[in-house]
């Protein structure tokens, strides 16, 4: 059968094995299921002390009070992540010159105007907001003319508060600061919308002054700041290191962290840069946290190899310890996916993923970190179809949180026009609007995100929805990743997969190249030549061509295509048992 399809256009992985000294997939197996027990408890402990909120409009939940689920969530691989910066979420540019003026009547992002953009988040298909700190900003060797967003003033006030910084609130509302963030918590409740709030890993120049108790010093009495960041400086996390003993006003002021956020209904955290901090730090305070809300969820900003070699006073990079101390998840590397050269690259690092799965606890998982605020802008990497297979693949791959950050669902190249021009309305000791070319703005009060590319977002919404409606076998931690063999595919660029549960198959075919077509034969078991290919995702780009046959498939697949496919192959993983892989159980 030949079917034609108007649609989805567009060694590092043996340095990491080298790190470890091995490497080895595991084949599926059969795991033992969590105890009934000990979840029916932490659930009813999660009710308990999950901080009354509003109720819920959906009809289902009508009466029934909110209740956080983001760890059980992000467990079963059911989160939808979007990170946003409330300062530029909402921002209104008049003149056009992607700097806000204040002066000239223009607005920041505040938690309160957030909530006239959460209507579109929940249209898109996220179901939890990652929101990047909320503190004030340093001002000494500040980077750009707000400061960093991962310098904070402060973390706490003095009365136990989220310290929050002046600019998300609305100076027209009488609420403080604290209300008018829980009313946005609130709201995105409403919407069944979770809340992860990001928790900044080093401090200000202005903390480090303040307080001296908390911050790490090197042996001749100097301030240890990270290699390439003037503005920030470390924590010390010990006491005692040699006694493996914590530095007791460090973790007290966490904890106090961590009870803000739950009395304020957030539902999780994210850490940055996890691995500045040691593992008994993490074990201990994620533990805490769970005395609290047992459905806490916890996200390190770990990778897997990528930061073997540290940097200047930055410990190495651990996702396997962060995740055995409590973290439910961690960054990983789809954000390199550009750079691998391969299919097999791909497809050798969700098996990696799997493996490290085995020698965890069960339940732990990876974001599609294709894209965030530290990586520049995926439209630099082909274009528009890019963006969109890169939607297409996190959402079928296991193991996995789909991850998308503001601006991407339109395309947004991040290209300031103020950088590196002077702000005469500058916040901090620096008058130059400094900022990662391609990134995200994080260091100066910028436009709202957003780009000229809107039918992203249509796959996007397409690609979530598909996903919420097929979740048994793209979500299940019991379901299969089976690898396919592929002949005809010289320059190995035909990425192809299935996903195997319960009798259901569903195959994902892609091209990763973005610039050509692909041809190749896919080899399928089971597969007959009667099969009808109905595609599950949101067609785009050039066309593509399709021949069925007995047990293979036949490709010729336009630039950045991707394709998802219900087949009927009861039996294909049997089939294929030396290659199929699964999350632990």
């Amino acid at each position: 059968m030949i079917l034609s399809v108007n649609r989805t256009g567009f060694n590092r992985i043996n340095n990491y094995m080298a790190f470890r000294g091995e490497y080895h997939t595991s084949p599926v197996k059969t795991e033992a299921k969590d105890s009934k027990v000990s979840e029916k408890y932490l659930d009813n402990l999660a009710m308990i002390n999950t901080p009354a909120v509003k109720k819920v409009d959906d009809k289902k939940a009508e009466n029934k009070p909110y209740s956080n689920n983001l760890r059980s969530m992000i467990r079963n691989n059911e989160s939808v992540m979007l990170a946003i910066v409330p300062r530029i979420f909402n921002a209104k540019d008049l003149d056009g010159n992607d700097r806000i003026s204040l002066k000239k009547g223009e607005q920041v992002g505040t938690f309160l105007n957030a909530i006239d953009r959460l209507d579109e988040v929940k249209k898109d298909g996220f179901n939890t907001i990652h929101i990047l700190p909320i503190h004030p900003t340093g001002k000494k060797n500040a980077m750009g003319t707000a400061g960093s967003l991962y310098s904070p003033l402060k973390f706490i006030e003095d009365n136990g508060d989220l310290a929050i910084d002046p600019m998300l609130i609305d100076p027209k509302d009488s609420r403080t600061p604290n209300e008018q963030f829980k009313t946005f918590i609130d709201e995105c409740h409403k919407r069944n919308i979770k809340v992860m709030l990001d928790l900044p890993s080093c401090a200000s120049v202005e903390l480090f002054e303040n307080e001296p108790e908390l911050m790490a010093f090197g042996r001749n009495g100097e301030d240890k700041t990270p290699q390439g960041w003037e503005d920030i400086r470390m924590f010390e996390p010990w006491a005692d290191i040699t006694k493996r003993t914590l530095n007791p006003a460090l973790y007290e002021m966490h904890k106090q962290y961590v009870d803000a956020c739950i009395d304020l209904g957030i539902d999780g955290i994210r850490a940055d840069v996890a691995r500045a901090k040691p593992t008994e730090f993490w074990d201990k305070l994620i533990t805490y946290s769970h005395t609290k809300d047992p459905e806490f969820g916890w996200l390190a900003e770990s990778y897997t190899y990528e930061c073997a070699s540290p940097m200047i006073n930055m410990p190495f990079d651990r996702p396997e310890d962060l995740l055995n101390a409590g973290f439910d998840e961690y960054y990983g590397q789809y954000h390199i996916f550009h750079d691998w050269r391969s299919a097999s690259e791909f497809n050798d690092y969700i098996k990696l993923n799997l493996d490290m799965s085995h020698r965890l606890p069960a339940g732990k998982s990876v974001i599609g970190s294709f894209l965030t605020h530290d990586d520049v802008s995926s439209m630099l990497h082909g274009g528009e179809n890019f963006c969109k297979l890169t939607t297409v693949l996190q959402s079928t791959i296991p193991m996995c949180n789909p991850y998308f950050i503001d601006g991407f669902q339109t395309g947004d190249y991040y290209d300031y026009k103020y950088r590196d021009t002077e702000d005469p309305e500058t916040r901090t000791d620096r008058k130059e609007s400094n900022e990662h070319r391609f990134h995200l703005a994080i260091f100066n009060l910028a436009r709202k995100p957003g780009g000229n590319s809107p039918d992203i977002e249509r796959i996007i919404q397409g690609c979530t929805k598909m996903r919420a409606e097929n979740l048994d076998v793209l979500a299940d931690r019991h379901s299969s990743f089976i690898e396919l063999d592929k002949r005809e595919d010289m320059n190995d660029q035909i990425i192809t997969f299935a996903r195997h549960n319960n009798g259901r198959t569903i195959l994902v075919v892609a091209n990763k190249n973005p610039n050509r077509n692909v041809t190749g034969i896919i080899e399928i078991p089971g597969l007959k030549k009667e099969q009808k290919l109905v595609n599950m995702v949101p067609e785009y780009g050039e066309k593509s061509m399709f021949q069925t046959a007995d047990n293979e498939l036949k490709v010729n697949l336009a630039p950045a295509d991707a394709y998802v496919f219900e087949i009927d192959t009861p039996y294909l993983e049997s089939d294929r048992k030396e290659h199929a892989y699964r999350q632990k159980v």
